[in-house]
């Protein structure tokens, strides 16, 4: 038997029979060697993955750590078989993940970075990394940046366009459909107070129009907790971590596949559609619904102060010659109750207060809108017909932004 019967036809390691001279250096070094560099490569990794995490992320480290020491313990006192047997399958799974990343770059999208990484910014908090392809010189999300536009777009992540490719956000598709330039100043976690600052910055690129993309899920709330300044990197709590699930593909497409298994999501309720149903956790109904909640002191305060900015936008626009329009974004969970096909009888009372409570609030953000004269549109009734079409609106997991084809919907409510 010779190096290529390294294993049998069962493909397990059954022995190895080398000359005496290799025989010796194979049980005196090699299998000896692997084992000590398996073991404290697993070791170094589980220590550094578990610093700074949660429960779960704590015990995985641990688990980690206690293979690493009978790794250890096996280079110490296995037989030569044994210890070249293990340094052979470790060197097999090394190889493995090596093809595995080197696939998955090459026909997947993976890796994917949910956090786009954002640096300060000394009156908007933060914006996006110019670093990026798809981010111009500005921190926004477009091709380039540009001193003139046709239609200024701005708003939070439902305008920056999260969940799709920067060509498939709403502004990129309105300007599309109009033939015109369309600039995208929508970034993620912006609320009304950076909607102020950004009309004044719109205005300059002399629009023939400017619409806000009012987020009613949280943008009260946006107001409530202030502008603050956000640098993405100083924000990685473990940065061993933050690149294996960010910035590998294997990490990336693993991470992606528990968080949409039934096993990574967190508790919640799913809501039921014939075509296209949709999971929405306990902790999301919980947040949007106190952002909401306009018997909250803090919430009142940012329901009058973002009054105070349509008010003070509608001013610089009309001062301006430029038209302002409102896009009153809705949540996915209003969606789909407006819809008539998802099980409104059977969601449980928090799910069904929080739809109460944005009813309320866009409600009252319509009267506001129609006593200053802003031109409004309620994406509500054209989202939830959407629901019904093929082509799903949003992801099936605990994702309130929509998919590529939810903001076809947005760009069309908004084209002319």
């Amino acid at each position: 038997m010779g190096l290529y019967d390294l294993f049998s036809r069962d493909g397990i390691v059954r022995e190895i029979e080398l000359p005496r001279p290799l025989q010796d250096l194979t049980s005196g070094f090699i299998g000896t060697l692997g084992c000590w560099a398996a073991g404290l490569v697993m070791a170094a990794s589980a220590v550094m993955y578990s610093v700074a995490g949660g429960l779960t992320t704590r015990l995985l480290g641990l688990l980690i750590l206690l293979a690493a020491g009978m790794i250890c313990g096996i280079a110490r006192t296995a037989p030569a078989q044994w210890k070249l047997r293990f340094t052979a399958v470790f060197v097999s799974l090394a190889i493995a993940v090596v093809l595995a990343e080197i696939v998955l770059r090459c026909v997947t999208s993976f890796p994917i970075n949910t956090t786009p990484p954002m640096v300060p910014h000394p009156q908007l908090g933060y914006v996006l990394d110019p670093k990026l392809d798809d981010v111009d010189d500005n921190g926004f999300r477009n091709a380039e940046a540009v001193t003139e536009a046709a239609i200024v777009a701005i708003g939070d992540t439902h305008t920056q366009g999260f969940n799709a490719a920067a060509t498939e956000a709403w502004p990129q598709l309105l300007s599309s459909a109009i033939g015109q330039t369309v600039y995208n100043m929508g970034v993620g976690g912006y609320g009304p107070l950076q909607y102020d600052l950004l009309v004044t910055e719109a205005i300059k690129k002399k629009p023939q129009r400017i619409v806000i993309g009012l987020y009613v899920g949280n943008d009260l709330g946006d107001v409530a907790r202030g502008i603050q300044e956000r640098d993405s990197e100083r924000e990685i709590d473990n940065s061993f971590r933050h690149a294996i699930k960010f910035h590998t593909a294997t990490g990336s497409a693993l991470t992606h596949l528990v968080k949409r298994s039934r096993y990574g999501r967190p508790a919640g309720f799913e809501i039921p559609h014939a075509r296209h149903p949709t999971y929405v956790s306990y902790e999301r109904i919980r947040s949007i619904s106190g952002d909401m909640d306009l018997t909250d002191p803090p919430i009142v305060a940012a329901y009058d102060k973002t009054a105070q900015v349509l008010a003070h936008a509608k001013q610089s626009c009309d001062a301006a010659g430029v038209r302002l329009t409102v896009l009153l974004i809705p949540t996915r969970e209003s969606v789909y109750f407006q819809n008539a096909h998802s099980g409104q009888s059977s969601w449980p009372n928090e799910l069904q207060q929080m739809v109460q409570r944005e009813t309320e609030l866009r409600t009252r953000l319509q009267v506001i809108l129609q006593q200053q004269q802003v031109e409004h549109i309620d994406l509500l009734p054209s989202l939830a017909a959407a629901l019904d079409d093929e082509t799903p609106v949003y992801a099936p997991h605990d994702e309130g932004h929509p998919l590529a084809a939810g903001y076809r919907v947005y760009a069309a409510a908004v084209t002319p």
